[in-house]
């Protein structure tokens, strides 16, 4: 199983994002509005996403897509076998990535008290059950796939 790490972005979280994650690591990059990642920066084992720190739609508000939520499944997935360490970034590395790295630690039944436990993270509730959500959906997948 590889380590989990949250982040805020720094400038070597985005060089990781434009250029790619180095080996044995991969990246899910999350910035705020769409402006910011229209798949400018395609890159070894990065994953891009946009969303803002938001639970309810409002006023230009990016909310989270369940959409996004199958693609940080998918790419723990293609990724997790291969890799040591996974980053999550997000502008500030409190919520947003924090919820994505419990909800990949539980959808992977893996402890999540490295997030929860830590008073400096406070997970946004939405990202963390669509996260979870997902991995529920791919897990029971691959497990149906499997089956005579």
């Amino acid at each position: 199983m590889f380590q989990i790490q949250v982040s805020r972005l720094t400038p070597a979280m985005l060089h990781m994002a434009q250029s790619g994650a180095p080996e044995r690591t991969a990246l899910i990059s999350i910035m705020d509005h769409k402006r910011d990642c229209i798949e400018r920066y395609p890159a070894a084992r990065v994953l891009r996403l946009c969303f803002d720190d938001a639970t309810e739609l409002g006023f230009w508000q990016n909310l989270m897509t369940q959409e996004q939520a199958d693609a940080i499944c998918a790419f723990v997935l293609r990724y997790g076998r291969e890799i040591d360490t996974l980053i999550v970034h997000c502008t500030e590395g409190v919520s947003r990535s924090p919820a994505v790295a419990a909800g990949i630690l539980g959808g992977l039944r893996q402890d999540e008290g490295i997030i929860r436990n830590n008073p400096a993270y406070h997970p946004n509730a939405l990202v963390y059950q669509l996260v979870i959500e997902a991995f529920a959906r791919g897990v029971r997948w691959k497990t149906d796939a499997r089956e005579p």
